[in-house]
Order: C-alpha cells, then sequence, then structure tokens
C-alpha cells in the first residue's frame, strides 16, 4: 500500500507562522482566487515553478461566455450538457454559464484585453458550440495575456507572498481528518519546510505528462490530484481524459496545439484522399465536440495506416489567418509550412482531465479547510466531455465561488482556532517523532536518477498505449500490474527529488485513471473502450468516487 506521506513530516527543517489561505498553483484558477482573497487578508501561493508557468499560458483558443446577444446562458448550457455526454452536474452548469459573463467584467477590469471586431469584442466558434461565444486575445494567445496580466496585478499586492519554485508534497491533515497545511520542498535549497494554514485551495492545474503525447507543459503531472488522494479526498470521473484533435510536431519534435479556433474559422479536416472525414459524421462536422472528432480520427489514421490526418486552411484569407492566429502562422513558418498554401499534418495528444479531485458548489472537498479548482477540480461542469474553451471560465467561476466561502469564514475567525490548529500539527509531529524509523533522505546518485527516467519513460509509453484514446480490459490490467509494481517503489519515498516526487504522482494518478476506466464497462465521451463500444445508460449514468481504498458510484445530479 503506498504510504501517506512522500516524505516523513519528521524530515521537515522550518515550520513557517500559521496562514489564513495558501493557494497551490499560479494559473487563472490559483491566481484569479488569490487576487480575490488577498483583499481581505494575506494569501500564499506555492507553485513550483515560475508564476507565468502554467497550463493557462498554452491556452491558445479563448474563454467562453454568452456575452452578446441571441447567444444567452441557457444556450451555452445547453451546449455544455451535450457535451459532457449525461454526466454534467446541471447546477454546476447553470453556475457556470450565468457567472460566466461576470467573470469577463472582471477580467476586463484586471487590465485584460480582448480582441477587438467592427467596435466590439471578437466572438468565434469552436467544437460544440452552437453560437460564436468564444473571446480571444492576441490572435491565438489568450491564456498567455490572461496569465500575463494576472501575474502582474497579482504582484502589486502586499497581500501575496509568492513562493515560487516550491514543490508542495502533500496535505497534512490533522487526526480529526482536517487539513493543517502543507509540507513543501523549497526547490532551490532543497529544504524541507512545512506551512501551517486554515485553509487549502489546489489549483495545480492538469495532468498531460502521464502521456508520451501532450499539449501540457513539463510541470502538468498530476500532483495536486495525488497529494489530495493520499490526504483522503475523493476522486472523480477521473477516467475521462481528452485528447485534443490538432496538434503539430515540429522538425525538432516538439509538440505544437493548432487551436480549435482555426477550424471555428473555417478550416477542414482530410484523410490521406483529401476527403473531408467529419462530413456526414456530425451535425456541425469539424466543430463537433473533441471526443467525436479524435474518435473519427483515430478511425481514419487506422483505417488508412497513417499517424496523423491533415489540417486544410488553404481556402482561407491569408491576411485573416496572419491577424487571428500570429503564433500559428509564425510556428509553421519556422518548420517550413506556410497556413494559408500547405496541408498541415495533425493527431491527436492527450489536452485535459474532464475528471479530478471532487468538489461540491463551493469548492470544497470532503477534507475540511482543503478546496480544489481549475483542471485539478471535478466540479460536475464537464462531465464525460470538456466543451471547448469552458476550462479557463471554470477556473474563475468556481475559484471566486472559493474566494467567497473562506472571506466569509475569515470574519468568524479567531486566534483561538489558529492555536486548535497549531495544537493539532504539534500533536502529529510528536506522534511521528514517537514511531520514528531509521528513514533518511536519499542522496541522489547517477544511478537513481537513470533508474527514475527509465520508469517514468517506461510509464508514459504504458499510458499512451494501454490507457490512451481506446481501452480494454487487457490493455488496462496491463497497466495497473506495471503501476502496482512500481507505486511502492523505496526510492520514491522520502526522497525531496523534484523527479522523484512527480513520478510518484504520475503512477499514483495513471492508477487512479486506469482503476476507473477498468471499472465503466461503456464507451461515453473520452472514455472509449474497445470491448463495451456502445455507451450503457442503464448501468453507466452515474459517476465513479475513488477514495483511497474504497470505491463507490454516484448518481447524476
Amino acid at each position: 500500500m503506498q504510504k501517506r506521506y512522500l516524505i516523513d513530516l519528521f524530515q521537515s527543517q522550518k515550520i513557517y507562522k500559521c496562514s489564513d489561505c495558501i493557494v497551490i498553483g499560479s494559473g487563472i484558477a490559483g491566481l484569479s482566487t488569490a487576487i480575490r482573497i488577498s483583499r481581505h487578508t494575506k494569501v500564499k501561493v506555492l507553485t513550483k515553478s515560475s508564476l507565468s508557468e502554467s497550463t493557462t499560458w498554452y491556452a491558445q483558443g479563448g474563454i467562453a461566455a454568452a456575452i452578446k446577444k441571441p447567444d444567452k446562458w441557457k444556450n451555452h448550457y445547453e451546449d455544455t450538457i451535450k457535451a459532457g455526454q449525461g454526466l454534467c452536474d446541471s447546477k454546476a452548469v447553470k453556475i457556470l454559464v450565468q457567472y460566466a459573463p461576470k467573470m469577463i467584467e472582471d477580467l476586463i477590469e484586471l487590465g485584460i484585453t480582448f480582441d477587438i471586431s467592427g467596435g466590439e469584442i471578437s466572438l468565434t466558434t469552436e467544437g460544440g458550440h452552437s453560437f460564436p461565444r468564444i473571446l480571444h486575445a492576441g490572435g491565438d494567445a489568450t491564456g498567455e495575456e490572461i496569465e500575463k496580466k494576472l501575474v502582474r496585478y497579482s504582484k502589486n499586492f502586499g497581500q501575496i507572498e509568492f513562493y515560487p519554485e516550491y514543490l508542495v508534497l502533500d496535505i497534512i491533515t490533522a487526526n480529526d481528518g482536517s487539513s493543517i497545511g502543507v509540507i513543501a520542498v523549497n526547490l532551490a535549497t532543497s529544504a524541507i519546510e512545512i506551512h501551517p494554514a486554515k485553509n487549502i485551495i489546489i489549483a495545480s492545474g492538469g495532468i498531460g505528462q502521464l502521456y508520451e503525447l501532450t499539449t501540457n507543459p513539463t510541470i502538468s503531472t498530476g500532483d495536486g490530484i495525488a497529494m489530495a488522494y493520499r490526504a483522503g479526498a475523493s476522486i472523480k470521473d477521473i477516467e475521462f481524459m481528452q485528447f485534443h484533435p490538432t496538434v503539430f510536431k515540429t522538425n525538432e519534435g516538439s509538440l505544437y496545439l493548432i487551436t480549435e479556433a482555426l477550424r471555428g474559422e473555417g478550416a477542414y479536416l482530410r484523410d490521406s484522399f483529401g476527403n473531408r472525414f467529419m462530413v456526414g459524421k456530425h451535425p456541425r462536422a469539424e466543430l463537433a465536440p473533441r471526443d467525436i472528432v479524435v474518435k473519427e480520427m483515430i478511425k481514419i489514421m487506422k483505417d488508412q495506416n497513417i499517424k496523423f490526418v491533415h489540417l486544410d486552411a488553404t481556402h482561407l484569407p491569408e491576411n485573416m489567418l496572419k491577424v487571428r492566429f500570429p503564433n500559428i502562422v509564425a510556428k509553421l513558418k519556422e518548420n517550413g509550412l506556410i497556413l494559408s498554401k500547405d496541408l498541415i499534418k495533425v493527431f491527436p495528444a492527450a489536452h485535459y482531465l474532464n475528471g479530478g479531485i471532487k468538489t461540491d458548489l463551493k469548492g470544497h472537498t470532503d477534507i475540511r479547510g482543503l478546496y480544489a479548482c481549475g483542471e485539478t477540480a471535478a466540479t460536475g461542469a464537464h462531465g464525460a466531455n470538456r466543451l471547448a474553451s469552458n476550462s479557463l471560465i471554470e477556473g474563475l467561476v468556481y475559484g471566486w465561488e472559493i474566494s467567497k466561502d473562506i472571506i466569509k469564514k475569515l470574519k468568524g475567525g479567531s486566534l483561538l482556532e489558529e492555536q486548535r490548529l497549531l495544537k493539532k500539527l504539534n500533536s502529529i509531529l510528536t506522534d511521528k517523532k514517537e514511531i520514528k524509523a531509521e528513514a533518511k533522505l536519499k542522496i541522489h546518485d547517477d544511478q537513481l536518477n537513470k533508474d527514475l527516467e527509465k520508469i517514468t519513460l517506461q510509464f508514459r509509453h504504458l499510458m499512451s498505449e494501454k490507457v490512451g484514446i481506446l481501452r480494454d480490459a487487457k490493455s488496462l490490467d496491463e497497466a495497473l500490474n506495471f503501476i502496482n509494481k512500481n507505486i511502492t517503489n523505496s526510492m520514491l519515498f522520502n526522497n525531496p527529488d523534484k523527479k522523484a516526487v512527480e513520478l510518484v504522482n504520475m503512477l499514483t494518478v495513471g492508477y487512479l485513471i486506469a482503476t476507473s476506466a477498468r471499472l465503466r464497462e461503456e464507451s461515453r465521451g473520452t472514455h472509449q473502450r474497445n470491448d463495451y463500444p456502445r455507451k450503457d445508460d442503464k448501468n453507466w449514468m452515474r459517476h465513479i468516487i475513488l477514495k483511497r481504498d474504497d470505491i463507490s458510484f454516484e448518481p447524476v445530479e
């Protein structure tokens, strides 16, 4: 069985003063929430890389909100519900779409500049949307624009204290099950530190690095989900991993996402014979929900024995492409391609996790004092397949719900509450010292590094082959056998090395995905099984919840 803490608490070298609030992660969900709470109290933001290194930065397409008639929130609601393939929480979706316009207003107040056309905010369409409702900035640099402005704005607050290059290892829980702080390693000094806190928000992003091909940055290793699971939080809908249909491989071998907004502006998908294979497969053709597009791409690639399909924008005006998609045009030019003249080879890659840490409508997990928002959370808004460009807006909306809840709690806070928390922490640390074993922190050597790298490469390949777009009982069992064999490896514990921590977190999340995928004997949304190719509403219109060694099922609300 996996250990409760990656590094024993008694190994800590420093304990900080108690904070009112800690935010783990610095993407749109984490920073926007920190900004709101910082108007009422001091907030710590811990992030394992630089402040701006997040999945938000790489979000090209845009952010969805029904801000212009004839579109309205009910249309956005219906599109989201439809894309979610029967597993959306209707209340969660309603909150998301109703508050989306307010979040756009708040971003504009923070200085975010959206693209303008004809004197109004420019809107485009993406897969699954029935109206143009995708706002964008810098053409295809929406995430970059938002992240830059949030970082700049948050730095102006003396109430926000930043801890970049801090890898949070675990959520510390008291004997009564409540969260009371985090244990983290300062990557610059390798010092292990404890940060007590009354409220903790996990906003650490996605899990794309579990797969060989991904649009996510290198930091996306599922840390938040893994630490929450070890702490006893429930994990929900984690079998639903979304793959983005259009990813391009550069001459150097790196992957580059080509936004769905390009298809929203009229680009086509073609097979090796030049046929538009999505026509006739869905009423919206290339703008069908992502799970449907990816499923057809995989079928075409298998039938025609190819590893890619073609993205065709050659019929679109060159000037429009340069203005609307400047970064894509530039990246393709670097690789000897002209978007307005050449067919672009694209294929699916791991992109976004629909499930994650189970929360209620206020962002609470089932651990008192612990919240989650953004991609790491399962609010119920996405169901079995996220609607395009609903990710950034969901991080904002549910971060706002969390901030309101914490601010309300702060008004009734007291010194006595802080004293009780620290007493709980001291009690745990005393207990740990009394049962202290001979465990020592591992000192890295070349062989240990090679072993870690070998297992990581094997694992990522295994996830892609066995727990990727298409799965079945045999492949999932093979994946679970590998994971169970490696997840208890002693070299992964009491090891403050970043690679070791990330590997054990990846193995943990891989175990959760494969376990849930093995249980769900149907195909729905982004979960596709070769051995159960049909949707089964009678038996599987429900959520799978994993909590430590407990498995339960929850009806759709």
